[in-house]
């Protein structure tokens, strides 16, 4: 259904831009989109052109949250809470070193002076503090609640909250893993506090859904949180469970992951450590090859057409109801593995955990997590897919950051095993062939890990419109 008029929303913890897509490709304009992850801001920038061609490249903003909100409004924010200890990881004091400070910004300044309203906040805010939350629990949930915003571990949260609570959005979409729904009550914290969100509050609704669910080979459970604004909701007689209803019967099956990979070129592992410069790769064409950050041929003349695969092919390259091939195939590189790992890998079944007895023979090359029984049989403790080859006939595990770190778990099942490539792992996750990730092949894993799945990015962006459409509607 088209739109009846022109949504905006804003996409906050945006990393490389799932979300991005999934909103651009249902209509949506983007008004504003921060990360403070240079790389993966990085891309969503360079692909603004083909996602957002009508937003200024001004309006991806790099930089810490706190300081970007404090040019929204006068007033500034308690930094302080409770008296709490701040607890940061050394990935995040190092992220906010290498950030630019926005405090005296002129440009952020104005670019948020500018923005009144927008019609959906989107985004997945981290969310921590779960030893507090459990000490707890004999609290009120008021109290509890309280508790959770003000833990300094929840600051980004906190000011995730703080946008809606100054744009009154329409709707407000937050992701976060799984295991956040049953930790210490969490899923209610969360609700309950974009429930009491802004002037009227959100009618807020929470599901854990699986990326295998909507026609993607992976299987990615992520918990998402969806909240109506309370006057729209009671006006229009609507719900947050109404919205996930919709978003329910889009349900697809999942294709094999044969049909989602097997159709990119061919390639070697990467035969240097670090081999990242563009004048060590080898053409597509020669047997050697490692793959290319950017191809030399014709993304055309590259991808197999034969298959299965043109129906995924389709699915994921369509914007705004328009096949676009891209001229080049991008990100399909490989990386560096040892010998010991390349045995593993060629000895691994795929689909089958190391402990299986058919993986016996990989099983006697790995040296981490090892013990041996009082049988004299070998096993590995707590890392049964510390090497894991996917299965070509099922679906992917999920796409997990921790790729940037080794791609042990995610081995390619086919002739020469290695672990997936970054184009691999972004179709996996449904990202456009023509979407171009910047930074090393790391941290393009890494990107494409963090990710919100397009696809699925998709889906709700098409609840969101349907139900702002109908807003739209009874209100003119």
């Amino acid at each position: 259904m088209k739109s009846k008029k022109d949504y905006t929303y804003i996409d906050l913890f945006a990393g490389a831009g799932g979300l991005t897509i999934g909103f651009g490709n249902k209509g949506f304009h983007l008004e504003l989109a921060n990360d403070i992850a240079e790389p993966a801001l990085d891309t969503l920038k360079h692909n603004l052109k083909n996602t957002h061609p009508n937003t200024p490249q001004q309006n991806v903003v790099l930089g810490d949250i706190k300081e970007l909100y404090e040019h929204l409004g006068t007033e500034n924010v308690d930094y302080e809470m409770q008296g709490h200890m701040v607890v940061q990881t050394n990935k995040e004091v190092e992220l906010r070193k290498k950030a630019p400070s926005l405090k005296n910004d002129i440009s952020s300044r104005k670019l948020l002076s500018e923005i009144k309203h927008v019609d959906v906040l989107a985004g997945g805010p981290p969310c921590q503090g779960f030893s507090m939350i459990g000490r707890a629990k004999k609290a009120t949930l008021e109290d509890r609640t309280k508790g959770f915003i003000d833990d300094p571990r929840n600051q980004l949260f906190k000011y995730y909250l703080k946008f809606a609570e100054k744009l009154s959005p329409k709707l407000v979409l937050i992701e976060n893993v799984k295991g956040l729904a049953s930790a210490s009550g969490y899923r209610d914290l969360i609700e309950n506090s974009l429930a009491n969100t802004g002037t009227y509050g959100y009618n807020t609704s929470s599901k854990i859904l699986n990326a295998k669910d909507f026609g993607l080979s992976q299987n990615r459970e992520r918990i998402f949180f969806v909240g109506l604004r309370k006057d729209l909701s009671e006006k229009h007689g609507m719900t947050a469970d109404d919205i996930f209803d919709q978003i329910i019967i889009e349900k697809k099956d999942s294709p094999k992951l044969k049909d989602v990979i097997f159709d990119l070129p061919v390639i070697n592992p990467n035969p240097k450590p670090n081999n990242y410069k563009e004048n060590s790769e080898y053409s597509f064409s020669n047997p050697a090859s490692f793959g290319k950050n950017i191809s030399d041929a014709a993304y055309t003349s590259l991808v197999n057409k034969k298959g299965k695969s043109a129906k995924y092919r389709t699915l994921i390259n369509t914007y705004q109801g328009k096949l676009i091939k891209p001229k080049f195939l991008y990100n399909h590189k490989s990386r560096y593995h040892n010998e010991r790992d390349r045995f593993i890998y060629t000895n691994l079944v795929a689909g089958k955990y190391l402990n299986d007895p058919v993986n016996e023979l990989a099983l006697s090359r790995v040296t981490y997590g090892v013990v041996v029984d009082e049988f004299g049989n070998k096993k590995v403790k707590g890392f049964g897919d510390k090497y894991f080859k996917l299965d070509p006939e099922g679906i992917s595990k999920t796409i997990i950051a921790h790729l940037e770190t080794d791609g042990n778990s995610y081995v390619h099942p086919g002739e020469l095993p290695r672990s997936i490539t970054p184009r691999e792992a972004a179709r996996i996750q449904s990202f456009p062939d023509w979407y171009f990730f910047k930074g090393n092949t790391r941290n393009q894993l890494k990107q494409i890990g963090n990710a919100v799945p397009p696809v699925l990015g998709g889906v709700f962006a098409t609840a969101f419109k349907n139900t702002l459409d109908r807003i739209y509607e009874e209100t003119k």
